[in-house]
């Protein structure tokens, strides 16, 4: 038997193919009475799931915004808890498969301390000394101390869990009647710390540590500037974690704008008064990123005009064809304007400038190889704001594409793309029968090289349209010659993976060669089950089962 997966099979017509299929059902989740709770106290329930199969089980309490922890049982049993730490209604929320089981959602109601009621309880001896949430750099140790007089170590449990929801190890030390948590962060982001003992847990809820890396900001687009003219870079903090950002130009002699654009990026302008090279020091949490300092270079314009570039179509252009670029000089009068253009094998290029001062000027130049193109503007001597620009050059014509082979119905076809001479850009693939798209698989193999592979659902020529940066490479599209095979069915559909107890599942089969009557489909499970063969789609001998 040929290999087979859930989203398509091959059999000979006459073989009999085993397809499993992995049903559950989310309403015969069992849930064990859930009691009422009080703060730092542990509220915990079972779970039985050994009759709804096999799937993936998620508990929510307040939307997450509490700590659940689930201990197995065995034969698909748990026991799950959470340790609330304020009154109050909580909303404990269950899903299996992404569907809620059966009672779902519970209102728990907690109720205050029990020291609150009178009743003592150990950890009320427990303090945190300092602050309960901090600032820690990634890889380095953080550590939490907690007055806890007349306990023992051994006494007093601790987890801590990541943002990935993993539980981290940790070392607990004791000296007099101060305990000290010490653990070691391994990602950014904020790692929760539950202290406890019996089940109670310290007073305020968990002790919070806020994992950052200063080596993940990224600063980008720091450029030439010139004298009054605004100057712009871009930080991107976004995956650095929470913390402090702190911008200094020249040492807080220039003042900076910070515009935050929204997912952890911001946009930073400062306008230079003199023409000398402005150090920009940058820091997170205190810790200077990556290149800081960094420098920009702040030329004089001699008291004439300003130039604004339009480099937008520069970033991607193709080889042996024209580019060309705008600029805008806002000035008149004994202004020098002079544009160069160096290919990536350092030769200077043709560059052929037109225009007026009122009008604008239109550079225009032709790159000859694969590579970054450096464009530079200068204005009186002095470097234009965003210039050098690298103009990316490629070539679509030297994307190589391997034989394509004949091929039958429902035996998977392969062939090969070379794009590593081609330069940077996008490679798009499509193919398609009868006007049909073919679902395609594409596989890197590294160095700009990929194989390609997709399984033909009829006999008939399909086409493989093959672009790079929108630009057809030479010879597509191709054609790729597909003979029918008798012998060979193909099945497919989501639900051959899984399927939901008490719904409708379908799966279709393709290529048959045969009539209606003459197809046999058994199903084998725990209880029998109806079939019911839809109307053949003729035109591509299709039937949904």
């Amino acid at each position: 038997m040929e290999p087979y997966g859930p989203e398509g099979a091959n059999f000979g017509t006459n073989r009999c193919p085993l397809v499993r299929v992995h049903a559950y059902n989310s309403q015969a989740i069992q849930v064990g009475r859930i009691p009422d709770g009080s703060v730092g106290r542990s509220v915990e329930f079972e779970i039985d799931g050994s009759r709804a199969g096999s799937g993936n089980l998620e508990i929510l309490v307040n939307g997450g915004h509490v700590t659940s922890f689930v201990r197995d049982l065995g034969n698909q049993r748990f026991l799950a808890s959470f340790v609330p730490h304020e009154p109050g209604s909580h909303l404990l929320e269950m899903t299996f498969n992404g569907e809620q089981v059966s009672g779902s959602p519970w209102q728990v109601a907690v109720g205050g301390s029990p020291a609150a009621s009178g009743m003592a309880t150990t950890t009320t001896k427990m303090t945190v000394v300092g602050e309960a949430v901090r600032l820690v750099a990634v890889g380095t140790p953080a550590a939490f101390e907690i007055s806890a007089p007349g306990l023992e170590r051994e006494q007093v449990q601790v987890q801590i869990m990541s943002p990935s929801k993993r539980a981290v190890a940790s070392r607990v030390t004791q000296q007099g009647g101060q305990l000290r948590v010490q653990f070691t962060p391994k990602e950014v982001g904020s790692h929760l710390v539950e202290v406890g003992m019996a089940g109670r847990s310290l007073p305020g809820g968990p002790l919070v540590a806020k994992v950052y890396n200063a080596g993940l900001i990224r600063v980008t687009d720091v450029t030439s500037g010139v004298v009054g003219q605004p100057c712009q870079f871009k930080v991107d903090a976004s995956q650095a974690g929470e913390g402090q950002l702190e911008i200094s130009v020249n040492e807080g002699e220039v003042p900076n704008h910070v515009a935050v654009v929204g997912g952890g990026r911001c946009l930073v302008t400062f306008t230079p008064e003199t023409a000398k090279p402005h150090a920009v020091d940058i820091k997170f949490n205190g810790e200077p990123v990556p290149g800081s300092p960094f420098s920009c270079h702040v030329g004089d314009p001699h008291g004439g005009g300003r130039v604004t570039l339009g480099l937008r179509g520069l970033e991607l252009v193709a080889v042996d064809e024209p580019a060309k670029f705008h600029m805008a000089v806002d000035g008149s009068g004994g202004a020098e304007l002079a544009v160069a253009v160096r290919s990536p094998s350092g030769h200077d290029l043709p560059v052929k400038v037109t225009g007026n001062v009122h009008a604008g000027f239109t550079a225009e130049f032709t790159p000859r190889e694969v590579g970054g193109h450096a464009v530079s503007v200068e204005y009186n001597g002095h470097a234009v704001s965003g210039t050098p620009f690298v103009a990316k050059a490629f070539d679509a014509k030297r994307v190589f594409v391997g034989a394509l082979p004949s091929g039958s119905v429902g035996k998977s076809l392969h062939f090969t793309v070379d794009a590593s001479q081609a330069g940077e850009g996008n490679l798009e693939i499509t193919i398609s029968a009868r006007g049909h798209n073919i679902p395609t698989q594409v596989h890197p193999q590294g160095n700009a090289r990929f194989t390609v592979s997709f399984i033909p659902v009829e006999a008939f020529e399909h086409l493989v349209s093959i672009a790079f940066n929108k630009t057809p490479v030479p010879g597509s599209p191709f054609v790729a010659r597909v003979a029918a095979d008798p012998h060979h069915v193909v099945v497919s559909g989501q639900h051959l993976a899984s399927a939901a107890v008490g719904k409708p599942a379908y799966f279709t089969m393709s290529n048959v060669n045969a009539a209606l009557d003459d197809v046999e489909v058994n199903v084998e499970g725990q209880q029998p089950f109806s079939l019911e063969i839809g109307m053949p789609w003729a035109i591509y001998r299709r039937w949904k089962i």
